[in-house]
């Protein structure tokens, strides 16, 4: 009896501790409809880093491609209205030099160079709505559009059939591109979490049209929520010019928090 008055103490207690540090909302949220806090930095390693301009302005670019690749999005946050927050995201993408750098034969090359690469840009533009179905997760769905503008031809052969890249270049070769997913996050116990999402690329004008991601992680965060790191995997299906292909690959983030 005394055994198990001590295990039910044990339980309450534990109960209460990881209420106490419950979920936060603005932090941590890439991918959600909740913007980071003002004057707050998120830095990754491998993911896009992001600043809290205010409270409800939110900056992101990667540090690492934005002189190769560079890709700038604004999150606007607009209230939340019967428990569902919701955001809009605004940005550029330009990947002319990149695409230019890996036109070349032997290493290093991924595009014949008898293909010239024109000047071009996309614009993409969607909404997030997140709500919290329990206490210590977050579920988010979100949908755009993407259009592209070049300044000359890009021939079609000139793809780079590789997962991840093809679906964020495709919007060149077919134009407009649509995207629609869901994220479902939260703890498990105070400092160690999840992460799922799905992620879907349609195309127009083309057979070759879906490509899905799908990201699973175990998400550890320190105490003071300054560190982050994912470990876990993403698994991709595309219908690529050559046919279908499934690919599995790791994935690993480490983010650094700093207010």
């Amino acid at each position: 009896m005394k055994k198990l008055f001590l295990c039910l103490i044990g339980i309450v207690a534990f109960s209460n501790l990881f209420s106490q540090d419950s979920l936060r909302m603005n932090y941590w949220t890439n991918g959600t409809a909740y913007t980071i806090p003002r004057h707050r930095w998120e830095l990754g390693l491998f993911s896009t880093s992001r600043y809290g301009i205010t409270q409800n302005l939110e900056l992101s670019l990667h540090p690492l491609m934005f002189f190769l690749m560079p890709q700038v999005k604004i999150k606007v946050g607009w209230g939340e209205y019967s428990g569902f927050r919701l955001t809009t995201e605004h940005g550029i993408f330009y990947p002319t030099q990149a695409m230019r750098l890996v036109t070349r034969k032997g290493a290093g090359g991924l595009i014949s160079p008898e293909f010239t690469i024109p000047q071009m840009f996309s614009l993409h533009n969607g909404f997030l709505v997140s709500c919290k179905p329990f206490k210590n997760a977050i579920l988010s769905s979100h949908a755009g559009i993407a259009f592209s503008i070049k300044f000359g031809p890009l021939d079609k052969l000139s793809t780079i059939d590789l997962p991840i890249i093809y679906p964020r270049l495709a919007v060149f070769y077919h134009n407009p591109e649509f995207d629609v997913g869901m994220d479902f996050r939260g703890k498990i116990i105070p400092v160690f979490g999840w992460l799922f999402n799905v992620e879907n690329f349609l195309l127009c004008h083309t057979k070759q049209n879906w490509f899905l991601e799908n990201k699973g992680a175990l998400v550890y965060t320190s105490k003071k929520e300054t560190f982050r790191a994912e470990i876990g995997y993403k698994l991709c299906y595309g219908r690529y010019p050559a046919g279908p292909q499934w690919h599995l690959l790791p994935a690993l983030d480490l983010v650094l928090g700093i207010k």
